[in-house]
């Protein structure tokens, strides 16, 4: 294999070093302890002459080092940048054989690496990697997933700049603080210093308000994933009305129960009704909205000061199956109500929540799951349901999912998913939700 021409010159370096300190030692300290005969003065000085070119070139290389990789915001950061460094050059030069632009130096074969500049925010959580491009590495830039050559960080985005001179990777620690939250209170100051209409994940990931999937298995974390999400709704500076639906009449029953008990369904005929209520608000607001819109353009409820309107259906697919066996003028109309709501409601402000175990297109037809924008799946999951909730799987963060933990994706916020972890509530979430 080819070698990266700077690895060659750090070769060539080291041995530099090793025969300079070799020959000044042996000059210096070797030779005049055998008495050797002649010149002893003039062999010692010589040897400390090399001995003094091998500190001055091992004094050059770590400054040069230091600047390069800026040594000057902290050594832990210098050094992370070096490990970082190193591997993508390796990494690039196997992944490239084909690829580089190959120059030669008498037999030896010299890898012409594109340029890589590493930049790493202030907190060293995030930072970007971005590489030079070329017509020769314009192929290989975009299929390759530098993800294991990263550390602890994964990339969360890649793309071309405008300029396509440059291939950038946007890189993130691979592991997200989860929140954890002893009280109630705890979990009301840091609702406090969010944006309002603005949902908090983790330490690091903010989502506006919107039609939302979440997706896991039992065990997963996604009940108090979804108990985190109606908290903070309780907490915006305008509470949205909130409509629970339930199938299973189990423990967002309850909750709904304790916060809007007259928009809480649990049998099938009353979640039916549920939605029939939840579209005609939407109608109504339909209408009030041209008012609006015809002051504004491009306005939505939030420029109105009007409230949001959130229903979440708990169970999706038991209801839904349910559901496919009544008779077609009822399926026909909750297909229209969920359509309805989901293509419209986000201008007016009216959002769904769905969550089930599986995003099944027999369940959850894939022109209303694509209208969903914000999108979780939680714990291990499968291929196939990586690939029905965000429509790829291939080159996901690969890791050991424990409970509330996973990835998201947000149309228009992150180009692919991205790791995420959903707060502990170690306080009473019945009790929370009964004294607001």
């Amino acid at each position: 294999m080819s070698l990266d021409r700077r690895i060659k010159f750090l070769i060539v370096l080291i041995s530099s070093i090793l025969v300079c300190g070799v020959i000044g030692l042996a000059m210096a300290i070797v030779l005049p302890a055998h008495n050797f005969p002649i010149g002893i003065e003039v062999i010692k000085k010589i040897g400390f002459i090399f001995i003094a070119l091998s500190v001055i070139q091992i004094l050059i290389y770590l400054i040069y080092w230091f600047f390069y990789h800026k040594g000057y915001k902290g050594m832990r950061y210098a050094f992370v940048h070096a490990n970082m460094m190193r591997k993508l050059r390796l990494m690039i030069l196997e992944a490239s054989s084909k690829h580089t632009t190959q120059e030669y130096a008498g037999e030896e074969r010299v890898a012409k690496l594109p340029r890589i500049q590493i930049i790493f925010d202030d907190g060293m959580t995030r930072g970007k990697v971005i590489i030079g491009n070329s017509i020769r590495h314009h192929k290989l830039l975009e299929d390759m997933n530098i993800s294991s050559a990263l550390g602890k960080y994964i990339v969360s985005e890649q793309y071309f700049s405008d300029d396509m001179n440059t291939y950038v990777y946007e890189f993130e620690l691979a592991e997200t603080d989860q929140l954890a939250f002893k009280n109630y209170k705890d979990f009301q100051l840091l609702c406090s210093k969010q944006e309002n209409g603005t949902l908090f994940i983790d330490d690091r990931n903010r989502v506006p308000l919107h039609h939302t999937l979440i997706v896991g298995s039992t065990g997963s974390g996604k009940t108090y994933a979804t108990y985190s999400l109606i908290l903070q709704l309780l907490n915006f500076s305008t509470v949205p009305e909130i409509y629970f639906a339930d199938p299973k009449c189990s423990a967002l029953y309850v909750v709904g129960k304790s916060i809007s008990c007259d928009k809480t369904a649990g049998s099938t005929n009353e979640i039916v009704f549920l939605l029939q209520r939840f579209y005609e608000a939407m109608q109504k607001r339909e209408q009030e909205a041209q008012e609006y819109l015809n002051n504004k353009l491009d306005s939505d409820f939030k420029d109105w000061g009007l409230q949001a309107h959130v229903l979440i259906i708990d169970e999706f697919s038991s209801f839904q199956s349910v559901v496919n066996t009544l008779d077609k003028f009822t399926r026909d109309r909750v297909n229209m109500y969920l359509t309805n709501i989901i293509q419209k409601g986000r201008q007016l402000g009216f959002f769904m929540w769905i969550i089930m175990q599986k995003s099944d297109s027999k369940i959850l037809p894939t022109y209303l799951r694509d209208n969903l924008v914000f999108k979780v799946v939680l714990g291990q999951a499968t291929d196939t349901t990586y690939q029905t909730a965000f429509e790829e799987y291939a080159d996901l963060p690969k890791r050991n999912f424990q409970q509330g933990q996973g990835l998201y994706t947000f149309q228009g916020l992150t180009r692919q998913p991205k790791v995420c972890s959903f707060p502990t509530l170690k306080f009473d979430i019945l009790k929370a939700v009964r004294t607001r």
